[in-house]
């Protein structure tokens, strides 16, 4: 098995890359064009690994080559490609998927020898090691005993195809949370200063207000030591501008202000609620609009068919509470040989 490394700040994207996509189902943050600019915001050097048996793409990895020297905000800075320190494979974008895909009959075991081997050619021997996130319990048992296995949060997943409609939905939650959701229900229509938007592969969306917005959540949920890096803008423009992407703005009528925002990569099968962040409540944030951004999602999945709606990471007592189910998941890190 072969690889192909790419950076895909200079890299032009692989002829290959529309029918991969496709295979392998990567949803609207692995077009080149979004990765590219993900890459540009990041703290570190980012990488794409294909691997290819003869010339069939067999599996496609994301990475950041994380280590020392780390510097706070991007990479761009003199000197701050780490010479020490490990490979970090996760979503683009995100810790909270995978950041992989491998064709049907290819171990997990293949990007910890052939593909870490890859990468220790490429960035040096300073590269010790691989850590893999969002793995499952069987996944890691293949590994060999040389590695650290440490559970993170799990991922929530909404079976839709279980009802046929809304009510169905309801009425299969807890009386309580059933109450809530349809005082939700009448809380939004009743409101009268509310809008919400609806844009779908846009460029009418402004970008830097909706980068403004998403610091209330980076405030919430960030760092003091080192600090998330701030979305940029043409990052954030090129992945509403996907086809796959649905955005949502909830905005005050009155002063045009925006209380909340949320994204959803659509999928055949499972799409998945990407992020969301609203305006504090001392700042007149609506709290209820998070439930019932999440229940649009689910009436729009069961009315489209969907096997299930992913929602993500966190908040895990409220999503059980709409009737997801979780799924366990670990960071692998294991060392690479230099052999």
């Amino acid at each position: 098995m072969r690889t192909e490394i790419f950076d895909p700040r200079t890299d032009p994207e692989p002829a290959y890359w529309q029918a991969l996509r496709r295979t392998a189902g990567l949803r609207a943050d692995w077009d080149w064009r979004v990765l590219a600019a993900q890459a540009w915001g990041a703290r570190t050097i980012q990488l794409i690994t294909v691997l290819l048996d003869g010339d069939e793409p067999v599996g496609v990895v994301n990475a950041a080559w994380l280590g020392a020297p780390l510097h706070r905000y991007s990479f761009n800075a003199a000197g701050s490609r780490p010479w020490l320190g490990a490979v970090h494979v996760r979503g683009p974008g995100t810790g909270a998927v995978p950041g992989w895909w491998l064709a049907d009959g290819v171990p997990i075991t293949v990007l910890t020898t052939a593909y870490a081997r890859a990468m220790r050619r490429e960035l040096g021997p300073g590269c010790l090691a691989l850590v893999l996130r969002q793995v499952t319990a069987a996944q890691a048992a293949t590994v060999g005993r040389a590695r650290v296995v440490r559970p993170t949060e799990p991922v929530w997943t909404l079976p839709v195809h279980r009802w046929g409609g809304t009510e169905e939905w309801l009425m299969s939650l807890s009386r309580s949370r059933r109450s809530n959701m349809r005082a939700i229900y009448r809380k939004v229509a009743e409101n009268e200063r509310l809008e919400i938007v609806r844009h779908t592969a846009t460029t009418e969306v402004d970008e830097v207000r909706v980068i403004e917005a998403m610091r209330w959540n980076d405030d919430k949920y960030g760092g003091k030591l080192i600090p998330r890096v701030r979305i940029l803008s043409a990052y954030l423009r090129e992945l509403l501008a996907q086809p796959d992407v649905h955005s949502y703005s909830y905005l005050d009528r009155e002063n045009g202000q925006l209380i909340a925002f949320g994204m959803v990569f659509d999928h055949p099968t499972v799409p998945i609620v990407r992020s969301w962040t609203q305006r504090p409540l001392e700042q007149g944030g609506a709290k209820y609009l998070y439930f019932y951004h999440l229940a649009k999602q689910i009436e729009w999945a069961i009315a489209g068919g969907k096997t299930g709606v992913e929602l993500g990471k966190g908040k895990s007592p409220e999503k059980q509470s709409l009737g997801a189910e979780q799924t366990d998941q670990a960071a692998l890190a294991v060392p690479i040989r230099p052999w």
